[in-house]
């Protein structure tokens, strides 16, 4: 009898966590699949369903012995990942790039096969080993037996993988910005930059700066570093936009936000504080295309008043 009982626990435990995630699946926002070029693909979201729940865009690429990715959403999306690349291809996911370490970008990591080799930039790997942080961070999803979803491949300053050929990604850092860890992931062949959060969409952007080192000052040294260092490329897939964009627009991108921090600078130093510069900021026209949100201006507006 009490065999009996436990087995009808377990199966109703089980019955229980079945339905959960068959409902947390179907509260997902459905993927958008964009072909970029011949070889490369962005996984996006559906745009009437956009938002944090769904998380960033996804970079498949085709490569001869298997399928590079960059970034893997939240926790969940493992299983419509796989299974869009399965209708592109059937080669194998060999590599996962993260541009940098939050839930949103990295959440999936988990839920591939633990063969796949798993590539950061060294600050974002300093970011997932951290004992404590704030669910943004995502530190939380690679400890105990998910720490062998941690990335065994790190860089500095810049990293070329499979070089040499039509596979040719390379890897960027050019400092502080969304984050301490942001990686610009260029793919050669495809004349195509996927640059994480440190071009999410035609706005200005959300700046981790208290968990994620990230600094509103040098979000702008950054971009200007990235659009002089980075050569032939004409594509760019944003870290959350519904669609991808154009070099142009990564450049237009650090004129508007460079142009941002000076006026506020300019403003702070004739004595003016936070509430006014951020009641009296005009968009100039050049950047009529980009979004200010007033939340999202006041946050820069104050990261840059108190130098961070």
């Amino acid at each position: 009898m009490r065999r009996v009982v436990y087995l009808g626990v377990c199966m109703l435990l089980g019955l229980l966590v079945a339905v959960a995630n068959n409902e947390a699946r179907q509260a997902r926002a459905n993927l958008v699949v964009y072909r970029v070029s011949e070889n490369l693909y962005m996984l996006g979201n559906d745009p009437a369903e956009q938002g944090m729940r769904s998380g960033g865009n996804t970079a498949v690429f085709v490569m001869s012995s298997g399928v590079a990715l960059v970034d893997t959403k939240i926790l969940g999306y493992g299983q419509d990942i796989l299974a869009e690349v399965g209708q592109i291809t059937d080669k194998p996911v060999t590599t996962i790039i993260n541009t940098h370490t939050h839930y949103d970008h990295s959440g999936g990591n988990v839920e591939f096969p633990d063969t796949v080799d798993f590539v950061v930039h060294e600050n974002t790997l300093a970011q997932m080993l951290r004992p404590s942080c704030e669910p943004v961070t995502n530190c939380d999803a690679f400890k105990g037996q998910n720490a062998k979803y941690l990335p065994r491949t790190t860089y500095s300053d810049r990293m070329s993988l499979f070089r040499g050929g039509p596979d040719q990604i390379d890897l960027y850092y050019f400092g502080r910005g969304h984050t301490d860890g942001d990686t610009f992931v260029v793919f050669t062949a495809a004349r195509t930059v996927h640059t994480g959060d440190m071009f999410a969409r035609k706005g200005l952007p959300f700046l981790d700066v208290v968990n994620g080192n990230g600094s509103a000052l040098e979000f702008g040294d950054t971009l200007r570093k990235a659009v002089a260092g980075i050569d032939n490329v004409d594509t760019v897939i944003p870290g959350h936009n519904d669609e991808v964009l154009l070099w142009r627009d990564l450049v237009d991108y650090s004129g508007f936000y460079n142009d941002l921090v000076a006026t506020i600078q300019v403003g702070r130093a004739g004595g003016q504080s936070v509430d006014q510069i951020v009641s009296s900021y005009v968009l100039p026209p050049q950047y009529s295309d980009f979004q200010v949100a007033d939340d999202r201006l006041r946050s820069v507006v104050q990261y840059v008043f108190d130098g961070q």
